[in-house]
């Protein structure tokens, strides 16, 4: 058994070498998940897939009474869910106002993670943060 550790056989160097493979798979999992565009918009669409909307807004979020609910005022944004998800983000967050597309490639992914928190945080507390208080 002492000879075993003074010369590693080639099965124990492939085992060592897959395990780095498996752990760089996973950091890169992880990297990618934290980091990319592409799984912030995938959270956002979950998270916007499960919120229960009672007020109703055009494509430009201006709100109306004649359609069915898909939009929820938030305070910094006001949310429209639809077939492309928008924003429409007001002067309170520190930045001009816009109208946000949630598409890839069109909005920074700050703007999809803020988006995404603040209507998590509003589906669970039934409140948003005052409109410019923090920022």
């Amino acid at each position: 058994m002492h000879e075993d550790e003074e010369s590693p056989t080639v099965a124990r160097g492939l085992l060592r070498l897959s395990t780095l493979f498996v752990f760089m798979a996973v950091g890169g999992y992880v990297f990618w998940d934290t980091f990319s565009e592409a799984a912030a918009l995938d959270r956002l669409k979950a998270t916007a897939k499960n919120y229960r909307y009672t007020e109703s807004c055009d494509s430009e979020g201006n709100f109306i009474v004649s359609a069915s609910a898909n939009c929820v005022d938030l305070n910094h944004y006001v949310f429209i869910d639809g077939p492309v998800m928008k924003a429409v983000r007001r002067n309170c967050t520190g930045k001009p106002a816009a109208l946000l597309s949630f598409e890839k490639g069109k909005v920074a992914r700050t703007e999809i993670n803020s988006v995404q928190k603040m209507l998590q945080f509003h589906a669970r507390y039934g409140t948003n943060s005052p409109c410019g208080a923090n920022r």
